[in-house]
């Protein structure tokens, strides 16, 4: 039963081991603050925090909670905020806030500012590329880029290509020339005269920014500045996951980013809620949707019935069944009387008087006789310990008597015993 029960935890253990969380490419990836595998953002968390203000993981939602404050960062949320939420997230952004975004394939709010995330064209024109000589990344493999001219890109190398990027909607007919035209009008004209509708939002790319053949300037990085607050989106969160975060640009762009734009006294605030997790999940929902929602979980509650129902099967005893309770048990006089019984009956006063001596051996710390000869022996080490010869030639005499006298023994030894224990 032993050997089932250790082949059942190496089947658990392997399937564990294989079906894992392994990076970007799981079917979970998530941008979690709160993960370490190579999928999550807890390095870039913990480089923030190092570095510049405290950080914090927020699970509450966007609405209808606590209020937003601070700089919050939501990577390629697995939650699609509804328009409420988008209306209320950009609010507080023009209110003063700091939104770092990187969005999970069409994004709501880049839509709501005339944006669109799209992968990156081939017909980029790179003859202006200052960096000629970069190369790409193994697995961001999309053409060449080359860095902006931000201070927040200042020293920054020479980033690798990405595989998304962004851009106006040119659906809507936004080019960046039009947004840059409508912001020097939007600083120009007094507010008694602005015309209904916002304008198109103008955006400044950061880092990775090519001209198409349109001359749409493409970016893989942009910083949206929105009244009193800025968004820093970027089309892609890989380069800030653990996987990439030691040898991107991007990842060192949002740290800085986040230290520039966070005021003093307020943190950085990692939205988790978009990730899935809620403040109202408790444990044992958390595991009920392991054990149902997930491959690893499903095996695990799988092999668990099946080890319960081997046990029920075999009908393992565990431990040995306890044996039926006695009569009452008789006193130490009652024993020492049916004893003496049986040795009377038997004729064996020498055996009796042996076990007597076993009494005065035990006292003087000394083996016990088995037999008349090593008795003899005994009491010839005690009368030279001892010098008390009296008590000692009673036992003897005792001895030697035919039959045995068994009263003239035990008179010896209490004897012997007494002046020992007065001495």
């Amino acid at each position: 039963m032993l050997a089932g029960i250790a082949v059942v935890t190496l089947l658990l253990a392997l399937t564990a081991f294989a079906l894992r969380p392994s990076g970007s490419a799981a079917g979970d990836s998530r941008r979690s603050a709160l993960r370490t595998t190579p999928d999550g953002v807890a390095g870039l968390y913990r480089a923030i925090a190092r570095l510049g203000p405290p950080t914090a993981i927020r699970v509450t939602p966007l609405v209808d909670a606590e209020p937003l404050r601070g700089t919050l960062v939501m990577l390629q949320p697995v939650r699609r905020p509804s328009p409420r939420e988008v209306h209320e997230l950009l609010e507080w952004v023009r209110g003063g806030g700091t939104l770092i975004h990187a969005p999970r394939g069409a994004s709501p709010i880049l839509d709501s500012l005339g944006l669109v995330r799209r992968t990156f064209p081939e017909s980029v024109d790179s003859a202006e590329a200052p960096a000629p000589g970069a190369s790409s990344g193994p697995e961001l493999d999309d053409g060449p880029f080359w860095s902006g001219d931000h201070p927040l890109t200042e020293g920054l190398p020479t980033a690798r290509a990405a595989r998304y990027a962004i851009a106006p909607d040119t659906a809507s007919g936004a080019t960046d020339e039009q947004d840059e035209a409508d912001e020097d009008e939007e600083e120009d004209r007094p507010d008694e005269d602005e015309e209904p509708g916002p304008p198109p939002v103008p955006h400044h790319p950061l880092l990775l920014s090519a001209p198409d053949s349109a001359g749409h300037r493409w970016a893989v990085a942009v910083s949206i500045p929105l009244r009193e607050g800025r968004i820093i989106s970027f089309a892609d969160a890989a380069p800030l996951s653990n996987r990439f975060a030691g040898e991107a640009p991007l990842a060192v762009l949002a740290v800085r980013a986040a230290i520039a734009w966070t005021s003093p006294g307020d943190s950085v605030f990692f939205d988790e809620f978009s990730q899935g997790l809620g403040a109202s999940r408790s444990p044992a929902r958390a595991t009920v949707d392991f054990l149902i929602g997930t491959p690893a979980g499903r095996a695990s509650l799988h092999l668990g019935v099946v080890v319960l129902l081997a046990f029920l099967c075999a009908g393992l005893r565990f431990g040995a069944p306890l044996a039926p309770a006695g009569g009452p048990r008789r006193s130490a006089l009652e024993h020492v009387t049916a004893l003496a019984a049986v040795y009377e009956s038997a004729q064996a006063r020498e055996t009796a008087a042996v076990l007597m001596l076993g009494r005065l051996a035990h006292a003087s710390h000394l083996p016990p006789p088995h037999d008349l000869a090593e008795a003899e022996r005994l009491l010839g080490r005690l009368e030279k310990r001892t010098g008390r010869r009296r008590a000692l030639r009673l036992i003897r005499r005792g001895l030697a008597a035919s039959p045995v006298d068994l009263v003239q023994v035990a008179r010896g030894i209490d004897n012997h015993t007494q002046r020992r224990h007065s001495a």
